[in-house]
């Protein structure tokens, strides 16, 4: 029945990965003061999944439609992915979200399944060429080359199975709602959601060209001062795909025939290969620095550069335009969309073991309407080459990016002054700086550019008429949740559009560090660094209505963090400062011991309060109260068990007046049709505190032969790590629900070389020869 395998994590299934990579080059000396130097690089990342079964199992089963002939073959074999998630009669259907009482494990093939993305089939290769050359002329060592790549992708993913997800909500055999089992769905056939990848190809494939030119000069101007500048360009060509109609380059912005909204199909309508996205020329990355020994002992340094990328998950470059029609959709017919405005719940999706045409699906007497499942069919390419954006229906979901190259770019800057102490100990103060623009909103790479505003929910305004883009296409969709009209044309995105690869976010990032480092002198070495910062960024949540709402602090930046490392060989023992002339015998006992320590300190990771009940003010996501004028506690208390064992710390006091509808206290309530004022990530978690330890004892056997006893300390003060921070589930975060405040897990695991876990303790014996 498939589900989880013997590979990492509950893998089932098959990966044959074979890599290759070359690189050759040569330095030609042309003259004392003139070199060159010629390098030629490929690499290859060609991994095949595939599923841990195949042929037609579902075919087997009398369940037609899912294991597909023709060029489908192999795509769809083997075993769908079947999903139930039940509860007990009698509870309500939305408040279980269908996960509660589980009856009968997930089964079946697929990636949330057996953690197989299956099949895969990825070709990813890389040409590079480069030719640097270098030229020494009085203080000057100039510098000036050029970097040619070429690059290739092919993807073809199974994230959504292939054969198909078929879903059994409780919600089939639900009584108005209440009740209802997913088992007794599954067992009368109901697939109440269906969802597939479907392809029109499997060699669909991106490419693109990078080319790089960059001089530099570094001038020793005095015997104190050296200076270093350059520039860079960089120009990335917009990708390209293989073939006519092999990609389709969705957009947003108002320059298609019928205006903005379209799919750009590569090859038709006047499109090119590239889906004519406009290149940028103006990629340019200065370098400049200085070096200035103030004294013997005293160094001031001080830089800026700029730096460019593509970016990543196909921003810029790959599965993103090859994954769009008229290649690929992710299907998805419910109950809800296969027969529209249908109130009957117990009409399904499609039903187990309805055959195919010409033979009859005739319901029996007093049950439900039985369905055959239905074959994608993609449209047809208009002569334009613009699919509407939202249409066709069942979910097409496109990806969608800027019809301009758009590249991450990061400027950063550094001052730092160091300073020699001793002959082994150096002090260095820093300042680091870096923004971040053209970057991710949110964890990206995607949001959704069309949120709905909360202006105009008080008023009742629907929430289509709420989104940016609600309206704001003149092409026709053929999508069937488009009702909107305009002079009795039916236009598009009055629906999320939750796939905008936009790279238009910032962030900022200041920090001052201070580092102590010893050299290993008499047996002691030691590094000990403090860095204070600040980093902000704007998460994904609203911020395609309102940057301001959603800038906060970067969720994964500690503003507090203290490391130190130090080892220590104990100076006791032969040829030692203390006991240097002992007995072999004694020296086997007092000699050889070795201590190590790494600590850790650093402050909490933000977190956003946000309040129970909260869609009676709005419906757009963001849960946030106003922040009152009476005090709330944050710390982390000390560690407790509840009844059945668990252990958890209090870590806020839960409030235990509501915030819905109060208008006094810590927090209140911001109000039907507004957002609270408290910012995103604008509290702090649990500090961390971890040190790890280590005692080593070195022995000699012989002159060749060499040994070692270490016990290693994981968590040496039984320190726990709490788990809570930005990404906290549950009610973790919400100032008033049950369960507020309560931390109940603790970072990472407690296996040994955790640093996060509980005490472990380590014994181990090394012998050197």
């Amino acid at each position: 029945m498939g589900g989880a395998g013997f590979g990492p994590g509950g893998l089932a299934g098959n990966s044959t990965v074979h890599n290759i990579s070359l690189a050759t080059g040569l330095t030609k000396t042309i003259s004392s003061s003139l070199l060159t130097d010629v390098r030629f690089g490929y690499f290859k990342y060609n991994p095949q999944t595939t599923k841990p079964d195949a042929g037609t199992p579902m075919d087997t089963f009398g369940i037609p439609n899912l294991n597909l002939g023709g060029s489908e073959a192999a795509a769809t074999a083997g075993l769908a992915a079947f999903f139930l998630g039940g509860f007990p009669a009698g509870t309500n259907a939305a408040a279980a979200n269908g996960n509660v009482g589980q009856l009968i494990s997930n089964f079946g093939d697929g990636l949330n399944v057996a953690r197989c993305n299956c099949p895969l089939t990825e070709n990813e290769h890389q040409y590079q060429f480069v030719n640097n050359w270098t030229k020494i002329h009085g203080n000057h060592q100039f510098k000036f080359g050029g970097d040619v790549r070429f690059a290739h992708n092919l993807r073809v993913p199974s994230d959504a199975n292939r054969t198909g997800q078929l879903n059994f909500s409780p919600e089939g055999t639900a009584n108005n709602g209440n009740g209802g089992l997913d088992l007794a769905t599954f067992l009368l056939g109901h697939v109440t959601k269906l969802e597939r990848y479907v392809s029109t190809s499997l060699t669909a494939a991106e490419s693109q060209k990078r080319l790089f030119f960059y001089g530099q000069d570094t001038w020793r101007v005095t015997p104190k001062l050296t200076m270093n500048y350059g520039l860079r360009w960089e120009i990335y060509t917009p990708e390209s795909v293989n073939g006519k109609g092999q990609g389709g380059f969705a957009n947003i912005e108002g320059n298609g025939t019928n205006g903005g909204g379209v799919i750009r199909v590569a090859g038709y309508g006047g499109f090119g290969r590239n889906g004519n996205i406009d290149n940028t020329y103006k990629a340019f990355a200065p370098r400049l620095g200085f070096a200035y020994q103030a004294t013997p002992k005293t160094v001031v340094r001080l830089g800026y550069g700029r730096s460019f990328d593509i970016g990543v998950f196909g921003s810029n470059f790959g599965h993103t335009v090859t994954q769009n029609l008229p290649v690929l959709v992710n299907q998805s017919v419910s109950a809800s969309n296969n027969f529209p405005g249908s109130s009957d719940a117990k009409v399904a999706a499609f039903t187990l073991g309805c055959p195919l045409p010409p033979a009859p699906c005739t319901p029996f007497s007093g049950g439900p309407t039985l369905v055959q499942p239905t074959l994608y069919q993609f449209p047809t390419i208009p002569t334009n080459g613009e699919f509407p954006l939202e249409g066709p229906a069942n979910n097409v979901n496109p990806k969608i990016r800027p019809t301009r190259q758009v590249l991450p770019t990061i400027d950063a800057w550094n001052l730092t002054i160091q300073r020699q102490v001793t002959n082994t100990i150096s002090l260095e103060v820093a300042y680091i700086g870096n923004k971040g623009s053209h970057a991710f909103a949110g964890d990206g790479p995607s949001y959704n550019v069309n949120q709905a505003s909360v202006v105009g929910f008080a008023q009742g305004v629907p929430q289509s008429n709420r989104r940016p883009f609600n309206n704001a296409f003149r092409t026709p969709c053929t999508d069937i949740f488009c009702t909107a009209a305009v002079n009795g044309v039916v236009v598009c995105c009055s629906s999320d559009l939750g796939n905008y690869l936009g790279n238009d976010a910032s962030s900022i990032y200041n920090a001052l560090q201070v580092k102590l480092e010893k050299r290993f002198s008499r047996g002691l070495q030691f590094l000990s660094h403090y860095t204070f910062s600040h980093a902000n960024k704007y998460d994904g949540s609203y911020y395609a209505i309102s940057h301001a709402i959603a800038y906060g602090p970067d969720d994964q930046n500690r503003n507090h963090v203290w490391v130190n490392n130090i080892v220590y060989e104990l100076p006791v023992g032969r040829g030692k400062t203390f006991a240097g002339s002992v007995s072999r015998g004694l020296d086997a006992v007092i000699g050889g011991w070795q201590i190590s320590n790494t600590t850790n300190w650093s402050s909490g990771l933000p977190w956003t309060p946000s309040f129970n009940n909260c869609g009676t003010d709005e419906d757009v996501g963001v849960c946030r109260p106003n922040r009152g004028t009476g005090s709330f506690h944050v710390g982390a208390g000390s560690l407790q068990h509840d009844s059945k064992g668990v252990p958890f710390v209090q870590f806020f006091t839960p409030l235990t007046t509501p915030v819905l509808g109060s208008s006094t206290g810590p927090f209140t309530d911001p109000g039907v049709g507004h957002l609270g004022n408290i910012g995103v990530f604008s509290f702090r978690g649990p500090r961390s505190f971890t040190s790890d330890a280590t005692v080593a004892k070195n022995f000699s056997i012989t002159e060749r032969v060499k040994a070692q006893f270490r016990t290693n300390i994981y968590n040496l003060f039984n320190h726990p790590v709490l788990g809570f921070n930005s990404n906290q589930s549950g009610s973790g975060q919400c100032i008033d629900c049950p369960g507020a405040g309560q931390i109940n897990r603790i970072e990472a695991d407690s296996s040994p070389g955790s640093t996060t876990g509980m005490r472990q303790i380590e014994f181990a014996l090394k012998l050197s020869f």
